[in-house]
This record gives structure tokens, sequence and C-alpha cells, in this order.
């Protein structure tokens, strides 16, 4: 049996869970949550994190008892709080953990039309507040046939219809208000594309976070890559699919910095499981000091965000 370090006592802990739940309402409570009413936003986080609770237990990420996954999730998403006053980004979380519950549901599943459509559906409405959102399309068919084992003819129709059907309702509602001409603007931004590596418009704490989150994952993904083997055949094809994902978001949004807003909740939904995974599963004395350099690292960061801004004024 290996010896359990202090990481890993936090992260079996039944205590962890709620200790980063209160940490993430405060930063809430601290960016505005009562004075400017940002009860949605606020509601699609919890909602967010049930979700990260129910992605983990369903589908067993981890091979111990362990709330880490949507711990993580709360910890990151409170390094990138100033994100969290926008409701675009709330809607974009939501989504994607929703997609990645419905899409894990078909693993292997020869009649997954319905879950299938779910899982794309969720894909339509992120993209109906970020097209961009639509260039991942690709890539979640290619893990479908490699990883979940479930592409079929059905299956890219129920891909197909799920990515629709919101554009449907939006398309009754415009004409309805007069203004069917948006439509043809949202799929014109596919088209358009900033010049590469133009971070002219990043701020220091968009680029602080970004480095974080990114070295979170680039943690997660070399640990799972180095022994991932010790896990079951269909929690490794679950990881590939974050691995995955997370390198292409990434290679996005260091290609495309303009979108980081609407990209980094995405990151963040893809780094949290790997992250879990460093964390819980890993013994050694460099993984534990790189366990307090990581968290004491966060709420360095987090209080950065928090306090900095009304420095300025000082």
């Amino acid at each position: 049996m290996a010896y359990k370090r202090f990481q890993n006592i936090v992260a079996e802990s039944r205590a962890t869970l709620p200790f980063f739940i209160a940490l993430a309402l405060a930063v809430c409570v601290k960016m505005g949550m009562v004075e400017q009413r940002l009860w949605v936003q606020t509601a699609c986080l919890a909602l967010s994190t049930y979700l990260m609770i129910e992605l983990n237990n369903v589908n067993q990420l981890l091979r111990v008892y362990s709330r880490t996954v949507s711990a993580m999730f709360l910890l990151l998403s409170s390094v990138a709080c100033f994100l969290y006053t926008d409701l675009q980004v709330s809607i974009i979380t939501l989504c994607s953990v929703a997609m990645y519950v419905s899409l894990f549901h078909c693993y292997q599943l020869r009649m997954s039309s319905g879950w299938v459509f779910y899982g794309f559906l969720c894909v339509g409405l992120a993209s109906l507040v970020f097209v961009q959102y639509l260039y991942f399309i690709p890539f979640l068919w290619a893990v479908m046939i490699f990883n979940l084992r479930t592409m079929r003819p059905r299956s890219l129709l129920a891909s197909l219809l799920g990515v629709v059907t919101p554009y449907w309702f939006a398309t009754a509602y415009l004409v309805y208000t007069g203004h069917p001409e948006w439509l043809l603007q949202h799929f014109e931004q596919l088209g358009e594309y900033a010049p590469l590596f133009d971070y002219s418009s990043v701020t220091e704490q968009q680029l602080l976070t970004f480095a974080y989150v990114a070295l979170c994952a680039l943690a997660g993904i070399i640990h799972y890559l180095r022994n991932g083997y010790a896990d079951k055949i269909r929690t490794r094809m679950y990881f590939q699919i974050f691995v995955v994902m997370d390198l292409c978001a990434l290679v996005f949004i260091v290609l495309q910095p303009q979108h980081y807003s609407l990209l980094m909740p995405f990151i963040i939904v893809n780094t949290s499981p790997l992250l879990a995974h460093f964390i819980t599963l890993t013994h050694t004395w460099i993984t534990n000091i790189a366990f307090y350099l990581l968290i004491l690292v966060a709420f360095a960061i987090i209080a950065y965000h928090l306090w900095m801004p009304s420095f300025n004024f000082l």
C-alpha cells in the first residue's frame, strides 16, 4: 500500500469539497454576487459543480473515493474569478460539463442516439453565445469514433440535429422580433480571424491565470500519459478525451487570444479531472511539494484578482 502524504489525505477527505465550496462562495460574494445580483451566474456555477460530481461518480474517474474533480473545478474557477460576472462564460461552463455527462453515457452503447443528441444540444447552446465552439465538433466526432466507440449513422445524424435544434428556436425568435440578420452575422464570425499570436489585448490578470491553468493542465496531462495504464480501459478512454480537448483548446487560445474569456471555461472543465487525477493518485515527496505549491499559488492569484483592483484607486 502506497504511503499517504498530505496531498492524498486532502484528496480523500470528505471535508475537501465543502472547503472549496466555501472558498468559491466567498469569491463569488467578493466579486459582487449580492451587490450586482449575479444569481444566474451563481446558479450556473452551482449546477456545473453538481454535474462535475455526477461526472466523477457515474464514470468512476478516480480509483479511490475522492471529490477532487469537483474541488479542483471550483479552485480553477476561483482562480479565474474575474470571468465570473460574464453570463456567457457561465453558459459555456455549464454546457461543457453537461456535454461530457451526456456523451460519456454513450461509451460502447449501440443505441446511443438520445445521449448523443443531448450532448450535441449542449454544443449548439454553447455556440449560440460563442459560435467558435463549433470548431470542436470534428474533434468530438473523432473521440466518438476512437474513444467512445459509438459513432454510427444514427449517432452522426443525432449529433447534427442536436447542434441545429437551438438554432431552430433562435431563428423563430429572431424572425418574430424582426432581427433575422443576426443569424447571418453570427455565423460570419466563423470566418473572422485576428492576427496569430496577437496578445496586445491580453491583460496581466488573464496572462497570469492562463499560465497557472496551463501549468495545471500540463502537469495533469504528463502524469496521465505516464501513469494512466493503471486505470480501467473505460477510464483511460475518458481521460484521453479530456487530454485531446484540453490540448485543442489550449492551442486555440494561444493562436487566437481574443477568444480568451470564452475558451477559458472549456479549458477549466477539461483540466479539472486531469489535475484531480494527478493530486489524488500520486504519492511521491516531489508531487507532495508540487501540491503545496499549486494550492499556495492558486490562493495568491485569487487574492491578487480580488484585492489588486482596489489598490489601483489608492
